[in-house]
């Protein structure tokens, strides 16, 4: 009994390791291409209305290295999101409203 309780939390606590809920920092660093969902998605010094960097437009897939929060933005199907992702423009770091990045994004980033 005492062989099948340890295996038991052993094996719970190597599940609950995998499965991180949204918002939780993910202990490895990862990056994710993720598709742009809308036209026009300006990437910003700061997860603000700061300076542009850049544009991406429907159907690019930047590579994001972490996540945000800033002000919320309405994306192409009305959603309200304050998650910014953090990408590159020209090898300077700018940030995309989330809004406006298809899945898995921001959900396997980590945070900035």
């Amino acid at each position: 009994m005492k062989v099948i309780s340890s295996a038991f939390i052993t094996l719970a606590l190597s599940v609950t390791s995998i499965l991180a809920l949204p918002g939780e920092n993910v202990p490895e660093k990862r990056s994710s291409a993720c598709a742009i969902t809308g036209n026009g998605a300006r990437c910003r010094r700061t997860p603000t209305s700061s300076d542009i960097l850049g544009e991406f437009f429907i159907g690019q897939s930047p590579t994001f290295s972490c996540r945000a929060t800033g002000p919320s933005e309405n994306g192409p199907s009305g959603t309200n999101d304050n998650t910014w992702d953090r990408t590159t423009v020209n090898g300077v770091p700018c940030f995309v409203s989330d809004s406006l990045v298809a899945g898995p994004c921001p959900f396997v980033l980590p945070n900035c």
